[in-house]
């Protein structure tokens, strides 16, 4: 179902997000029978799926010329001049953003359109790993161009808002305001499944409708396919093609709503604890479900020539989250096809849980992505040394002021969550436990308007102000480590198929290697409230488990992790 705001919503938008952008009545100038911009992206973002403006804000090229020249120009690496702009984007942790530009003419809303292109790449790049349904929001935006106008839409729904710009482009005036579309979303597992089958044309003796066999022959399938247990799931239709790799699974599970944010608590041992309850226990039981799907598709996909048009249908292949639901999608044009049940379910949107492949891998690690450090952020490290040397004289009289700041806030830490006759282990755990927990992401590096500062890379961001990127959770990670003598090196690397600058650590226990990524998991707590030990993904890693999750570094000069004892000997 097409979610539509009313037009009301129109209005408020362009009063409260683009207030005081419109200029004067009696400067407008004569009217013209080109549609206004402002009104395009208002018109999609009624159509977008989000209907909450907060953390939103607009820009118009009444006002803001000068500051949508440069976004244009640093975002979008937009050169060419266009004739007017709106934008309607998300600050912090979001990827929404809603974009239309009028061009001078037909060509440069082309290239327009091949800079947006480029802009949804990037976009997926920034938050892949922090936000992963940011990414997937990202990577499923869509572009537009009719005429001199191009438009980008990266929202929860963008099939919509496109579709809503296009028609009123091609009519030439924007739609009648009346009554909101009450068309009510399909919830029923087998009409979604049929939808999907319908979708794509699907039909004939070797299809097989797996539900259709009774719920004992659907559990065998599904326990011997997909390895999942009666337990695991409450309802499921399966569709599969017996002559091709064509396979969709819908899966329901009553309330699973999705993750509700909930607040830490911090326990008297220094350690945060997440409230259980209902919301909580549906994430794991999802996420198992899916993780077993994509194990699925990653066996089938081995069964078929990797060249051939089935073994590329299952390379493409997804799983996704949406609501209530998980959807195995391996058919043609997958993203699309979980679009049109977005739509269809009524859910607003959907996560994904990419299986990585990559094009350009190490000639010496042919399993690895090939790794070039990306160079969009100055990985250079902090240096510590006259912060250890102090802490080893025990005298940080001589330090600047700067690490005489980082030298206390340490000091500090390691007084609260350090006992005496703690062993490497147990001293790293406690560390690791105060970073994940303690230090917030610094969502203006993922902000295009704004400017991330330096200390955010450093130890200072991360033990003073409390807000760090990536460089800067392992850097302070390092830095308590190396005064709790626990051996500790920072692995300037990347993610997103080497397109992205990211870092992390590796710490050395019992003579073996291990790798922790503070902030990824400090992410998953910001974002679902689960910074207990027990929802740590990437804590005492083996380097394997860093690959498959879209990590890259420099393999041949990188101790190699291969303990799968997490640390515990």
């Amino acid at each position: 179902m097409k979610r539509i705001v009313s037009m009301l919503l129109s209005a408020a938008l362009l009063l409260g997000l683009l207030s005081a952008c419109q200029p004067p009545a009696e400067e407008s100038g004569p009217p013209t029978a080109e549609l206004a911009v402002t009104d395009l992206a208002s018109l999609a973002f009624d159509h977008s799926g989000r209907e909450d403006q907060e953390g939103l804000e607009g820009l118009y090229a009444g006002e803001h010329r000068e500051e949508l020249e440069a976004y244009t120009q640093n975002a979008y690496k937009m050169e060419e001049k266009w004739e007017d702009m709106a934008v309607i984007r998300a600050t912090g942790a979001s990827a929404f953003e809603i974009v239309v530009v009028r061009m001078e003419d037909d060509g440069a809303a082309v290239r327009a359109a091949t800079a947006f292109m480029s802009y949804i790449s990037v976009r997926q790049g920034d938050f892949t790993g922090y936000a992963p349904d940011e990414a997937n929001m990202a990577a499923n935006g869509e572009i537009l161009q009719n005429g001199p106008y191009a438009a980008l839409f990266i929202c929860p729904d963008p099939a919509g808002a496109s579709a809503a710009v296009e028609a009123a482009l091609s009519a030439g005036e924007l739609p009648v305001p009346g009554p909101e579309d009450s068309v009510p979303p399909v919830t029923g597992v087998k009409e979604l499944r049929d939808l999907l089958v319908d979708r794509e044309g699907i039909d004939g003796p070797e299809l097989e409708r797996l539900d259709d066999g009774g719920p004992d022959a659907l559990s065998a399938y599904i326990g011997d396919a997909y390895g999942l247990t009666r337990d695991q799931w409450e309802e499921c239709a399966v569709a599969r093609d017996e002559a091709t790799a064509f396979e969709v699974a819908v899966f329901r599970f009553h309330g699973a709503s999705g993750v509700q944010d909930v607040e830490l608590q911090p326990a008297e041992d220094g350690y945060y604890e997440v409230p259980v309850g209902g919301s909580d226990d549906n994430w794991e039981k999802v996420s198992a479900v899916q993780q077993c799907l994509d194990d699925y598709l990653g066996k089938r996909e081995a069964q078929f020539d990797s060249a051939a048009e089935q073994g590329k249908l299952l390379h493409q292949a997804i799983t996704i989250t949406s609501g209530e639901y998980v959807v195995m999608l391996a058919c043609q044009d997958a993203e699309e096809a979980a679009m049109s049940f977005v739509r269809a379910a009524g859910t607003g949107g959907y996560g994904c849980s990419p299986r990585y492949r990559y094009l350009n891998t190490d000639p010496n690690f042919p399993d690895r992505c090939a790794f070039t450090q990306p160079n969009q952020d100055d990985m250079s490290l902090y240096d510590t040394a006259s912060i250890r040397a102090a802490w080893e004289k025990d005298d940080p009289s001589e330090l600047s002021k700067e690490d005489r700041k980082i030298y206390d806030a340490a000091k500090k830490v390691l007084k609260k969550v350090l006992k005496d006759g703690m062993s490497d282990y147990e001293k790293e755990f406690a560390i690791y436990n105060w970073v994940v927990n303690n230090v917030d992401y610094d969502w203006t590096h993922q902000d295009h308007r704004r400017e991330t500062p330096r200390e955010s890379f450093t130890p200072y961001g991360g033990l003073v102000n409390h807000t760090a990127v990536c460089l800067g959770y392992a850097t302070t990670f390092q830095l308590l480590c190396d005064l709790a003598g626990v051996e500790c090196i920072t692995v300037p690397g990347a993610a997103f198929a080497s397109q992205s600058d990211h870092g992390w650590n590796m710490v050395r226990l019992n003579g073996e290697w291990y790798c922790v990524d503070a902030t990824w998991d400090a992410n998953a707590r910001e974002r679902a409230g689960r910074g207990r030990p027990e929802d740590w993904s990437y804590f005492n890693v083996t380097s394997q488990d860093m690959v498959d999750s879209d990590h890259q570094w420099d393999y041949a000069n990188t101790p190699e992790a291969t303990a799968t004892d997490r640390g515990q000997g």
